[in-house]
């Protein structure tokens, strides 16, 4: 479009400038030949007249080319086409693709928990390390959120609790209610028996599910774990060496720890 509008422009342009000045010089070379009256001039005389005014014509004629070859080398170029659209017959139908869910603001990726839970969440998760009898795993299989339990079953510590001679060990079962703010727990206690230096464990006679408070579960023997410089932990294995981390873990989000004795969690 705008090559076009260019081509016009110039075209008008040499018109005015070129085309009017050359169809007056061409009428002005004919009328001289044709008015000239030979009778009254010499033959160089004539021939000077004859050749000035056929000058005219020929300049006349040039000038009035001027605008035709203009237009032709402007106007000849044509806009570069635009490929069709395919009608809307034609046009694929794109695969439906169903809403995305509304997801708020706090909502986290593990389990769908609000930011507080999840806070409480890592925060009880962050008590797990290497060089701790103990370990927080998750409770899904269980129906729970979260267990924590000595690493009695781990082949690499049998020789820590062996030398404990424990005889009951238990497990900590972890349920965050959201609404309330609180983590409910519930103490699970199971027989042990050492063969070979391997544990064996029996739920049967003794077995025990609410909120044990005894203090040891085997004898006077004490691990301890060294950590960072001035932290040193001593185990005895006893419940409180377990359960105090995780309610301290749960105190300092804001949240509390609720021990269940019957019913579900």
């Amino acid at each position: 479009m705008k090559t076009k509008t260019g081509g016009i422009i110039a075209t008008l342009a040499t018109l005015l400038l070129c085309g009017a000045p050359g169809l007056i010089l061409f009428f002005m070379g004919a009328a001289g030949i044709l008015t000239q009256p030979p009778s009254s001039q010499t033959e160089s005389t004539a021939a000077i007249g004859f050749a000035t005014f056929s000058v005219f014509i020929c300049g006349g004629l040039l000038l009035m080319l001027v605008p035709p070859v203009v237009a032709f080398f402007t106007l000849r170029r044509k806009s570069t086409p635009v490929p069709a659209q395919p009608s809307a017959a034609y046009m694929p139908t794109p695969a439906y693709q169903p809403p995305a869910p509304v997801v708020s603001a706090n909502q986290m990726n593990i389990g769908g928990m609000d930011a507080s839970t999840q806070t409480v969440y890592d925060r009880i998760m962050a008590l797990n390390r290497p060089t701790a009898p103990y370990q927080i795993i998750d409770g899904k299989a269980k129906g729970v959120d979260l267990i924590a339990e000595w690493k009695i079953v781990d082949a690499r510590w049998y020789e820590v609790f062996a030398k404990a001679s424990l005889t009951k060990v238990f497990r900590i079962y972890m349920k965050f209610d959201a609404g309330k703010r609180e983590v409910r727990t519930m103490d699970e206690e199971l027989n042990v028996s050492w063969r070979a230096g391997v544990p064996s464990f029996s739920a049967q006679a003794s077995f025990f599910r609410g909120q044990k408070t005894s203090f040891s579960f085997g004898t006077g023997y004490a691990f301890t774990e060294n950590l960072a410089p001035g932290q040193v932990y001593k185990y005895k294995f006893n419940t409180n060496e377990l359960k105090k981390p995780i309610q301290d873990a749960i105190a300092a989000c804001g949240w509390t720890c609720k021990g269940v004795t019957f019913g579900k969690l």
